[in-house]
């Protein structure tokens, strides 16, 4: 069985995903780690797929896997949850399909699982020089939220949303994930650090996406949904709702 599932949700990223996957194996092989990875392609309505089949036998120490999802709920948690349907490693990694994440951290990741942790994210905004690659309205918005996230949970949280992580499998699998678009991360994190779990921190950049890319991101579709796991999480902590 792999140390470590490498989840990459894909959707028309034909001319970005060998590249992504290629600097991924770099890593990889270059640390001698024991991985497979799941390639999810979101329906996608360019040649993503094709592309995607084609790079197993190219990269062959990443064991990927190729699957195909039909877009039944639009957004990056159910195409996460979907990849953790059929993961099999001991802890799984989000890795973002465009190039924007370092992904030179991923030994580190498992180091930090390895030893009890339970997450182990990528932050932004622990060094200047990464924060300074951040859009000011993102950097105003994160502000906004880990200020909310401190006052309602009483944690003070670097970073409350980046999606490039990796976590222990099990224990995720056992909060029970539900939402359905990148509100999955804060799910993620709050929900480990409200049972009790270890939650770790380290610094990083996110790039901008490579050539051919587009962020998936858009803040206007997503900000109810990062509202609403916030709120779930304070109506849990103070005894109200119960979350998980």
């Amino acid at each position: 069985m792999a140390e470590l599932s490498i989840l990459i949700p894909c959707r028309n990223d034909a001319k970005v995903l060998a590249k992504t996957v290629a600097a991924v194996n770099a890593v990889v092989t270059h640390n001698a780690m024991n991985v497979e990875t799941l390639l999810i392609d979101d329906q996608s309505e360019d040649d993503t797929l094709a592309v995607a089949q084609s790079l197993v036998e190219v990269f062959p120490a990443l064991h990927i896997r190729v699957l195909a999802r039909k877009r039944l709920f639009c957004g990056f948690g159910a195409v996460v949850r979907y990849g953790l349907a059929y993961a099999n490693g001991q802890f799984c990694a989000l890795v973002s399909s465009d190039g924007q994440d370092p992904v030179e951290l991923l030994p580190q990741f498992v180091n930090k699982l390895r030893t009890g942790n339970q997450v182990v994210q990528c932050s932004r905004y622990l060094r200047p020089e990464d924060e300074a690659g951040i859009p000011s309205r993102f950097r105003l918005y994160q502000t906004v939220y880990r200020r909310c996230t401190k006052a309602l949970i009483g944690q003070d949280i670097s970073d409350t949303t980046y999606g490039f992580r990796a976590f222990d499998r099990i224990f995720i699998l056992s909060l029970g994930m539900s939402a359905q678009r990148f509100n999955v991360c804060p799910e993620m994190t709050l929900k480990t650090l409200l049972c009790g779990g270890k939650v770790e921190y380290l610094p990083g950049p996110q790039r901008k996406p490579g050539q051919g890319g587009q962020s998936k991101f858009q803040l206007p579709s997503e900000i109810l949904g990062y509202a609403y796991v916030l709120l779930r999480a304070a109506l849990h902590r103070s005894g109200i709702v119960r979350w998980f």
